[in-house]
């Protein structure tokens, strides 16, 4: 009777195994605003858009919980480094992290002064093969950590502004549909789970 008992957990072992994969995250978001893979983490970078529309931005729908968890994601300011972009350049990137459609869990900012000769930590492998594309690069790193609520989620990171001040002169870019930001390394934990924050 135990051998036949061990025989039938051990079947139902990876099943159990793959429903638990099952409630990872999932990265809903729009396949034009994946920017590219990291080289050397293979992690995915997304671009985060100006838009008032939750689901135009980086959306992650995230798995049912019984008393919410922590979410978490890398912010990184997205800038195409040509000859003619002007450094060194003082940059703000705000972003907004958007659930339930308009509820707002806040609004997150990375703020950095880029000088010439700065690089990402890793190349990034670009999908897209405009010409501009060429030269965006995501530039420093801010995590970004959010407390989630009970039950199924949706999260979508949308842009709200892009400040830029060089030779004394002050631009801000909020202009519906402008990419702004790059976002990688999504990870979320459940705060009945043991584990530390894993994707």
């Amino acid at each position: 009777m135990m051998t036949l008992f061990i025989a039938l957990w051990l079947l139902v072992s990876p099943f159990a195994q793959d429903e638990s994969k099952a409630l990872q995250f999932d990265v809903r978001a729009r396949q034009n605003l994946l920017l590219g893979k990291g080289e050397q983490s293979g992690r995915e970078y997304y671009d985060v858009v100006i838009t008032k529309q939750p689901n135009a931005g980086a959306l992650i729908k995230l798995p049912y919980t019984q008393k919410g968890g922590k979410f978490s994601f890398d912010l990184h300011h997205r800038i195409p480094m040509t000859n003619d972009f002007g450094l060194p350049a003082e940059v703000t990137t705000i972003v907004e992290v958007l659930t339930g459609g308009t509820t707002s869990l806040g609004t997150f900012t990375i703020s950095d002064t880029i000088k010439d000769g700065d690089k990402f930590e890793e190349p990034i492998s670009k999908i897209s093969t405009a010409e501009i594309d060429k030269y965006v690069t995501p530039l420093f790193r801010k995590t970004v950590v959010i407390t989630t609520r009970p039950g199924p989620q949706s999260v979508s990171i949308v842009g709200q502004t892009l400040v830029i001040t060089r030779a004394g002169t002050t631009t801000r870019v909020d202009t519906q549909g402008t990419r702004i930001a790059a976002v990688s390394n999504f990870k979320f934990e459940d705060a009945s789970a043991a584990n530390p924050l894993k994707p």
